[in-house]
């Protein structure tokens, strides 16, 4: 049994968009979140949580 999920899973774990995780992930906010290679998917440890964004922040 694997120890990460895609984005997919993430967003709907989370109540997100899914394009916003990939953002989190390419931007390094989630920690342990990685790819094989560019343009690949990403695998995030099911651990993870979302990056906490200051109100205003982009």
């Amino acid at each position: 049994m694997s120890d990460s999920i895609g984005t997919k899973e993430f967003a709907e774990k989370w109540n997100v968009k899914q394009y916003k995780v990939s953002e989190w992930c390419r931007l390094g906010l989630i920690p342990g979140a990685n790819q094989d290679k560019v343009r690949s998917p990403w695998h995030i440890p099911k651990n993870a949580t979302p990056p906490k964004i200051i109100k205003g922040e982009k």
